[in-house]
């Protein structure tokens, strides 16, 4: 069955918002379910372009109008510096005389209200420390509740259920106030936004078609995380990140030493290696001048003491042949066509083949939008309590 979201409407709009700008895929599906990359649009200016009165934006205002006379789904994510989600797990002990009673939305929300009153402030604690932000420019803008139980019996929905305890997961994402300034009319809208952490949503559109625990690093040229996705005794994913010691700039910064080139220069120099362009002789001199950074990059792995599979997220090609097993891991390649198979796409697009890596940055959101069965209820209580917080 096709989620709400997605019945009569082809058109969406993937942005991927960073600390170094905003872009956005545009793409359809046709009839037969072909998935249709239209164009990347680049640089683009959040405000001035939800503004913009052309622009085939799908969400509804609160009164029931189009934002625009076109209608284009909008899905959204935002890297590991912008946004960040807090799963909490709960367990809401219900009043004596009402055990034996069903549980009623009502008594739901106020459970979850309540509980998350008492817990918002050290969340936001926790997501202003990840995004280097103050309290005050942390905004809460998701508020999703999964993986119920009753009594420690696990259920699709709580509702008509009777029992003493209710058990769920409270995943609470939070962005930094610029982001949310910028996106605040989908925010606010009754149909919501599909907002995630990049990392996060990537990890855990692979783990459809993967086993976990997964890895994934996040590197650029002065900074490099490492995410892994793995289960929780309760049996749901809980993503873990931690800083690694190494970046790109160890490379980039022994290129620019033994060559004595320019830091554009060594990055030039480097894609050439990658891309196996480089002479026999130069081959052979780039290997040993980078060798120090690509085991100084191993050994971070190997201190992580993961295992599982590993996925690399970077604006540079890796030093090394995909796939590779070492260290207990395994470097692979991500699995796009398993992950279209699983959904029923297919596509024809060059790219995917030919640049794998930066097309997943917009078909992993796409597919847990499509996929994602948030939409319960509960959760749209809680988007609308959040609603009137933005205002």
């Amino acid at each position: 069955m096709i989620p709400s979201i997605f019945r009569s409407r082809e058109k969406f709009l993937v942005l991927e918002i960073t600390s170094k700008g905003t872009s956005g895929l545009f793409m359809s599906i046709d009839e037969d379910r072909n998935l249709i990359f239209e164009k990347l649009e680049k640089k683009i200016n959040l405000r001035k372009f939800l503004k913009a009165p052309l622009r085939s934006i799908s969400q509804k205002s609160w009164e029931g109008k189009y934002f625009f006379e076109s209608r284009r789904t909008i899905i959204a994510t935002a890297d590991s510096s912008l946004a960040t989600t807090i799963p909490v797990p709960l367990d809401l002990n219900r009043e004596p005389h009402y055990a034996h009673e069903k549980i009623t939305i009502t008594e739901l929300e106020n459970l979850i209200a309540r509980a998350q009153i008492m817990i918002f402030n050290q969340c936001r604690n926790e997501a202003g420390r990840r995004l280097h932000s103050e309290d005050i420019h942390t905004i809460l803008v998701a508020s999703k509740a999964n993986h119920f139980k009753v009594d420690g019996r696990a259920v699709e929905s709580l509702i008509d259920y009777s029992g003493k305890k209710i058990s769920l997961l409270l995943e609470l994402t939070f962005t930094r106030r610029e982001i949310f300034e910028d996106l605040k009319p989908l925010f606010a809208s009754p149909e919501g936004l599909f907002f995630a952490e990049s990392s996060q949503v990537r990890l855990v559109s692979v783990a459809r078609v993967r086993n976990l625990p997964l890895a994934l690093v996040s590197a650029n040229d002065e900074n490099a995380t490492l995410f892994v996705l793995t289960k929780t005794k309760g049996g749901h994913g809980v993503l873990y990140r931690e800083k690694m010691a190494w970046s790109f700039s160890l490379i980039f910064d022994a290129i620019r030493k033994d060559f004595h080139v320019s830091l554009p220069a060594a990055r030039e120099i480097y894609a050439a290696y990658c891309a196996k362009k480089t002479s026999v002789s130069a081959t052979r001199v780039l290997k040993r001048t980078i060798q120090p950074a690509v085991e100084a990059f191993l050994q971070d792995i190997k201190k992580s003491k993961i295992s599982g599979s590993i996925y690399i997220d970077a604006p540079y090609a890796i030093p090394f042949d995909v796939p590779l097993k070492t260290a207990g891991v395994a470097f692979e390649h991500t699995p796009i066509p398993e992950l279209l198979s699983e959904f029923n796409f297919s596509t024809e697009m060059k790219e995917v083949s030919h640049r794998p890596g930066a097309v997943f940055r917009y078909l992993a959101p796409f597919l847990e939008a499509y996929f994602d069965k948030s939409n319960s209820e509960i959760n749209q209580k809680l988007r609308r309590r959040l609603h009137w917080l933005a205002q």
